[in-house]
């Protein structure tokens, strides 16, 4: 399936004891394709793969906010500014619901 969306520049829990936080990644349809650093995501970015800069934001697995974020899970999660913890961006089984970073 084709990367439809890529973040980069974030705040991430991955739930993996070797690397606990990451700053980007990838969805494809409904699923989380990769979790990793922005360097590495960037390299998987196609041309029609929308890019959005986070810019430090904070990333929540949704609907559990305990949640962690992996390769494979559902692309359900929101993201949060850094600045005053307020709601920019948000999906839901890769279905884009708020979208205020661009």
């Amino acid at each position: 399936m084709p990367v439809t969306l890529v973040l980069v520049n974030g705040r991430i829990r991955t739930g993996d004891a070797r690397r606990p936080v990451a700053d980007a990644m990838i969805v494809s349809g409904e699923r989380l394709a990769l979790v990793a650093s922005s360097a590495e995501v960037r390299k998987f970015a196609g041309a029609d793969a929308r890019v959005i800069d986070m810019r430090g934001a904070k990333v929540v697995a949704m609907p559990d906010p305990d949640g962690v974020l992996r390769r494979g899970a559902r692309a359900s999660f929101a993201v949060f500014a850094q600045t005053d913890e307020s709601e920019k961006f948000r999906m839901i089984d890769g279905e884009i619901l708020v979208d205020e970073l661009s």
